[in-house]
């Protein structure tokens, strides 16, 4: 009896002890935030991703207890959020990018204000969404994606298209069909996909990889025409589109996507903290979805491991056509 008591003694003993610690790294992880928390968005008010980093800055705050505020900042195809994100001398801030800030945008921009490999950390993929080839209806009215190639080989550097960005997908997608389909068009870069659409809708331009949203919504009306999707399948919002290998584009499928981003110098833990609110909120709430959903958007909502393996890959692939363009940073 007396040695079974003391065995039950040294357990008590020791969890006495186990409590403190615990008590210490949960106080730990409660001390951040300690102020607002700034989630600077590469995209203007209102468009792509905004809704959705605007429904999850809520679930972030409810959580945290502390506000998370959007800051948008569009521009230079998502650099200008991203430096800002790099810049930030304290640990209270985060950024949501398209994919060019942290895979080509390195080889394109001689000055590029960041290292993306040594200066963020990943947190979650949000998601991803086809592209849609759009174009101007009274340039090429009534036609065809072999249409459209057609006529720029007869007239070529007459027509420009818009980019959000030098190193985005929508500006390197358009290289490499110049590359190897033979036409000249002259690119125009724009601060984001709103004012970009809206000089396509007036003639200013006349084709651009759009979001699937505004494709959806200015096509229905007529005011541009959708030539094809850049997904594997045709998506919902324009069933009628047909896909690029439909249309005899020879390349893979891509994607634009939107991800969380943290400085580099945020702790594992805080980061997997963040991570799991955004996934639990993208998967529960419709309202952290941003409608999104409903417009052609994938959503995902991953872990930072997934984000990195994205980011590699995108790299990789992106980064092989601009070393096989002979694009040079500038």
């Amino acid at each position: 009896m007396t040695e079974r008591f003391a065995m039950a003694r040294r357990k008590v003993l020791a969890s006495a002890c186990i409590l403190p610690f615990a008590g210490r790294v949960a106080r730990g992880q409660a001390q951040w935030p300690t102020q607002p928390v700034k989630i600077i968005l590469g995209q203007p008010a209102g468009s792509g991703s905004d809704p959705m980093v605007r429904g999850l800055a809520t679930h972030l705050s409810a959580a945290f207890g502390q506000p998370f505020i959007v800051d948008n900042r569009p521009g230079a195809g998502g650099n200008v959020a991203a430096a800002a994100v790099a810049q930030s001398s304290d640990d209270h801030t985060l950024g949501v990018v398209l994919g060019g800030p942290t895979t080509t945008a390195k080889l394109l921009t001689a000055s590029l204000p960041y290292d993306p490999a040594r200066d963020f950390k990943p947190i979650s993929l949000l998601n991803r969404t086809p592209f849609v080839l759009t174009v101007h209806p009274a340039t090429f009215p009534g036609g065809t994606f072999a249409d459209w190639i057609d006529r720029l080989r007869a007239q070529p550097g007459k027509f420009s298209y818009a980019s959000i960005g030098p190193g985005t997908v929508t500006h390197l997608a358009m290289e490499e069909i110049k590359a190897k389909l033979g036409v000249d068009i002259v690119h125009v870069p724009y601060r984001g996909f709103p004012q970009a659409t809206l000089d396509l809708i007036e003639g200013r331009v006349h084709a651009m990889f759009n979001i699937m949203s505004a494709a959806a919504e200015h096509a229905t009306t007529g005011r541009i025409a959708a030539l094809m999707q850049t997904g594997a399948t045709r998506m919902t919002p324009i069933k009628d589109v047909p896909t690029l290998q439909e249309a005899g584009l020879p390349t893979q499928p891509f994607f634009g996507w939107s991800g969380v981003i943290a400085p580099s110098s945020w702790p594992n833990e805080r980061a997997n903290a963040v991570s799991k609110i955004i996934r639990d909120a993208l998967r529960t709430d419709p309202a952290a979805r941003g409608g999104l959903d409903k417009l052609g958007a994938e959503i995902v909502g991953s872990g930072p491991a997934e984000l990195a393996s994205l980011q590699g890959s995108e790299s990789e692939r992106w980064g092989g056509v601009i070393r096989s363009l002979g694009l040079k940073p500038v």
